[in-house]
């Protein structure tokens, strides 16, 4: 019984590790917004976000129709910042300013970064990109610096905004 138990361990780990994506619905009590933000568990400091109305509109992160491909600051600052950034199929994307998130950890043990720099990302070419999105980052000087979203992301992110979506248009 023992040996099982240590056996079994180590495979629980691993399958933590590769677990689904981390998708949350921050839905406070009389807030105008729902927001939804979705990342790998291994990799908290690239991820998904925007924001639905009430009324299960999808109101974008800075923009209608658009999510937010969020950086945290501190893997921007690392990698000497970027001027622009191009998608795997060359999709030039939008700069979206710094933003602060006060409900980083409010949501459970897993905490989504406190400050981030993000980039517009509509939501037809998201869709289209269900499989996964790498992205470029070019800065004024230095050596360009890749990040990726994997599909199992993007995918359990775009289903969560559609079901809630949906529920709030009911």
């Amino acid at each position: 019984m023992k040996i099982t138990a240590l056996l079994s361990a180590p495979l629980l780990v691993l399958f933590a590790r590769l677990g689904p994506a981390i998708v949350q619905v921050r839905d406070l009590p009389n807030a105008p917004i729902i927001s939804i933000v979705a990342w790998d568990p291994d990799a908290a400091n690239v991820g998904l976000r925007t924001r639905l109305g009430r009324d299960g509109k999808d109101l974008g992160d800075a923009r209608g129709g658009e999510h937010r491909l969020y950086l945290d600051s501190t893997l921007v600052d690392a990698h000497g910042g970027f001027a622009h950034a191009v998608a795997q199929d060359g999709k030039l994307l939008r700069n979206v300013a710094t933003a602060r998130d006060v409900d980083a950890c409010r949501f459970g043990n897993v905490c989504s970064p406190r400050e981030t720099v993000g980039l517009g990302v509509p939501d037809e070419w998201l869709r289209q990109h269900r499989d996964g999105i790498v992205v470029t980052l070019r800065p004024r000087t230095g050596q360009n610096w890749t990040v990726s979203i994997d599909g199992s992301v993007v995918d359990a992110y775009l289903k969560t905004i559609d079901s809630v979506s949906a529920s709030l248009k009911k």
